[in-house]
């Protein structure tokens, strides 16, 4: 299983023309006071933790791999800074212009704009038992 998320869009929002509008519009979406930013950062979140444990995400930024308007779907790349706390040695540690992919694809019927990363979500050993 991918990690999945969706994003209602906003009411008057219009479908990007290009990658320079797309760009923008996910940068207005998912500005950090927007709900859709903690979507974003649970995401992250969620991929980093086999790797890493808890993290904080911050300084979001987009790159479009791929756009196509005709199909709405596309591809991003997120860059993004990770800060990670090891609580038994209160130690900081940043992890400066870390990045993920993530599949897009516009669903203008519902309003909404739907996301899957690449990392497959491995399975549990406790489904086993």
């Amino acid at each position: 299983m991918q990690e999945q998320f969706d994003v209602s869009l906003p009411a008057a929002f219009a479908i990007p023309e290009n990658e320079a509008d797309l760009k923008t519009s996910l940068e207005n979406i998912f500005a950090p006071q927007e709900p859709a930013f903690s979507s974003l950062a649970s995401a992250i979140q969620y991929e980093n933790k086999p790797k890493f444990g808890p993290s904080a995400i911050s300084n979001i930024r987009f790159g479009v791999v791929h756009y196509d308007m005709a199909i709405l779907k596309g591809r991003l790349r997120v860059t993004y800074d990770m800060q990670l706390t090891f609580g038994c040695e209160d130690v900081i540690k940043d992890h400066l212009n870390q990045h993920s992919y993530y599949n897009f694809l516009f669903i203008p019927g519902q309003a909404l704009l739907h996301f899957e990363g690449d990392v497959t979500e491995l399975p549990s050993t406790a489904g086993e038992f």
